[in-house]
């Protein structure tokens, strides 16, 4: 019996797919001269391919944190340029924010760090995406999240950016530990019980524990996490939930 063939470099080429090019969003971001562009923190092109799906949908995006007065809100007009048909919403402390409104752009005038304040926002546009670039205090990651994150429909998105500040307690922007805990520690104990699916992971509060039955994925990307929002709640894996 002969030898099997070896399969030839050439009939086998080694081709590989872009998964994340630099695509449409991320020139709108350059146009725009958002620092959301691969010039600077080079987030988009991870959420072109985790948006994209949302491009043609009539929603509402909603973003903590406008920005500085003096960019005039570059990452709204980003959002309103690649999803046509959404409306944009952009939260910010600063009553200067409010003179950016435009067509498909609203702003609201307030403390991102204010549950009261975050709900009321939510019933007023109900969005399906929402985007946390706001203060980078650790408290106010996990208090937007918390108060958010239930409020969002199925497959809705949750996005944090600047997840490092959780990592500069005892550094240079140290002023963002305001919290005993981080983000991202707070964060990681959702994602390992997400991941052994709440049975042999870290024992989880009654709180985090439905939060994380309603997580259907996480990508993480440079300095973000990104949160899907499942279609229904996994029920059976609250069981290992403590008060």
């Amino acid at each position: 019996m002969s030898a099997p063939e070896i399969p030839t470099q050439e009939s086998h080429p080694a081709e590989v797919a872009e998964l994340l090019p630099l695509g449409e969003l991320d020139q709108l971001a350059i146009e725009a001269e958002t620092d959301k562009s691969s010039k600077r923190h080079d987030y988009m092109r991870f959420y072109e391919h985790l948006l994209t799906p949302y491009k043609d949908k009539s929603f509402s995006m909603l973003e903590l944190g406008v920005g500085l007065p003096s960019r005039r809100a570059p990452s709204l007009r980003t959002w309103k340029a690649f999803f046509p048909k959404a409306r944009i919403v952009g939260v910010d402390i600063k009553g200067v924010s409010k003179t950016f409104e435009e067509d498909r752009i609203h702003i609201e005038i307030g403390d991102a760090s204010k549950p009261r304040f975050l709900k009321r926002v939510f019933r007023t546009y109900q969005p399906s995406v929402i985007l946390d670039d706001a203060s980078h205090f650790w408290s106010h990651q996990i208090i937007g999240f918390q108060t958010l994150f239930p409020m969002l429909p199925p497959g809705g998105v949750y996005i944090v950016e600047d997840v490092h500040t959780s990592f500069l307690a005892k550094e240079e922007g140290s002023q963002y530990a305001d919290h005993e805990e981080s983000f991202w520690s707070y964060f990681s104990r959702l994602q390992a019980g997400l991941v052994c699916s709440q049975r042999h992971g870290p024992e989880l509060s009654t709180q985090e524990s439905r939060l994380t039955a309603w997580i259907d994925s996480i990508s993480i990307s440079r300095r973000t996490v990104a949160i899907v929002k499942r279609q229904k709640m996994r029920r059976r894996e609250l069981s290992r939930a403590v008060s």
